[in-house]
């Protein structure tokens, strides 16, 4: 993995994200993790405003979610992301989401993304800008 990490998201478990035993739904720990996700690839140097002028997107193709601790009704919590593995249409990386106040781990989320083209409804590489943004933070590609 590379070492680098990154706080991409922080909320709130609200009483409506919460199941009937009072804790964050399932299918929203998917939602904060695809908002963390948007916001890593921004650290990484994507610019979603021109990606969409230029149709270009994410699509996820690879999760898989570890639950670890619960998480209660009003709970904070926060996602950090780090690269895995940068391939040449696609980026692997982990996020972890944490209760704010404990510092305890809630999940792990190992997921795949690739960087797609949504007028030809395919994979397009990665820009060099990516390889070169961590080559700069002295991190390298594994």
């Amino acid at each position: 993995m590379l070492n680098k990490v990154a706080v991409t998201f922080q909320g709130v478990a609200h009483p409506w994200l919460c199941d009937e035993m009072g804790h964050l739904n399932t299918r929203n720990y998917v939602g904060m993790f695809d908002d963390a996700m948007q916001h890593f690839m921004r650290t990484m140097g994507h610019n979603a405003a021109e990606a969409r002028k230029n149709k270009i997107g994410w699509a996820d193709v690879r999760h898989e979610i570890d639950y670890s601790s619960e998480v209660p009704v009003g709970a904070l919590v926060h996602i950090e992301c780090s690269v895995e593995k940068l391939g040449n249409k696609s980026i692997r990386y982990k996020q972890v989401m944490y209760l704010s106040d404990s510092g305890e781990q809630a999940a792990q989320n190992i997921a795949t993304s690739v960087l797609f083209d949504m007028q030809n409804r395919c994979a397009i590489p990665l820009p060099d800008s990516f390889r070169k943004k961590l080559a700069s933070a002295n991190l390298s590609s594994a």
